[in-house]
């Protein structure tokens, strides 16, 4: 089991397991982000459950380091959900992330859809499921009007973008939610505007482009290849790449 190609919950998984976060995780397609090479969930219980249990994480190691002089901080602690099982059963867990005090990041993976059961519409898509146009909630809103203030939005395509704002919020003593959006790539195929390539004489062979675990990028002859008809162009594996070796594959003459 693995994360889809060009899936956008990789970017933030890939980034809050190089910070070295604890994540309280949650039911959906981003839970495949336990099993290596992301090996970025720590815990994960049943729905909604991600933001209880980060509440009571946070809580636990802040008691802890007043007794032990504050070896793992809990500022390092994350929980991140969907946002269909955000509408479902966390929107009560993050209120009571407000209302007592607590000082961690929420991360809200909208990809617009139920993507892991059938690609149910819910209260963010603006759609019944009937397919009738209908109100849509604003999860930015929502989450300031429980008493969240720092709200943000991030492309999981955009590394750098994922990993400096998660870093911030990370450090933040308050209370914080960080909106992950981007349509699930099964949903949208119009982000498909390209496909990456490797250069073989610039790969080295150093295995961090695999560190994304995307099932496009596979090992043959010691050297890794993009498989054309799996990439969806997101570019994920480009910016993790330290020497330019995979580029956009050039249109053949």
């Amino acid at each position: 089991p693995i994360l889809c190609a060009g899936c956008p919950h990789r970017g933030v998984m890939y980034s809050l397991a190089r910070l070295k976060a604890i994540i309280a995780g949650d039911i959906g397609c981003y839970t495949l982000s336990v099993l290596p090479p992301l090996s970025a969930h720590d815990c994960q219980v049943c729905m909604g459950a991600s933001i209880t249990m980060g509440h009571g994480l946070e809580k636990a190691l802040e008691l802890a380091s007043e007794d032990s002089e504050g070896e793992i901080s809990s500022h390092r602690v994350v929980s991140v959900l969907g946002d269909s099982t955000f509408f479902h059963s966390g929107v009560t867990g993050l209120m009571e992330m407000a209302y007592n005090k607590g000082r961690y990041t929420v991360v809200i993976l909208d990809n617009r859809t139920t993507a892991m059961t059938g690609f149910q519409d819910h209260p963010g898509t603006g759609s019944t499921l009937q397919g009738e146009p209908t109100s849509t909630v604003d999860i930015e809103m929502l989450a300031r009007a429980i008493g969240i203030e720092s709200v943000r939005v991030v492309d999981p395509y955009d590394l750098e973008e994922c990993r400096a704002v998660l870093s911030e919020e990370m450090e933040r003593d308050a209370p914080s939610v960080v909106v992950s959006r981007r349509a699930c790539i099964l949903r949208d195929r119009t982000a498909v505007k390209t496909c990456y390539e490797t250069v073989e004489e610039e790969c080295n062979d150093c295995g961090l482009c695999l560190g994304v675990a995307c099932p496009a990028l596979v090992k043959r002859d010691g050297k890794v290849v993009v498989l054309e008809e799996s990439c969806t162009g997101c570019g994920v594996c480009a910016q993790v790449c330290r020497r330019d070796a995979i580029r956009v594959k050039k249109a053949d003459v």
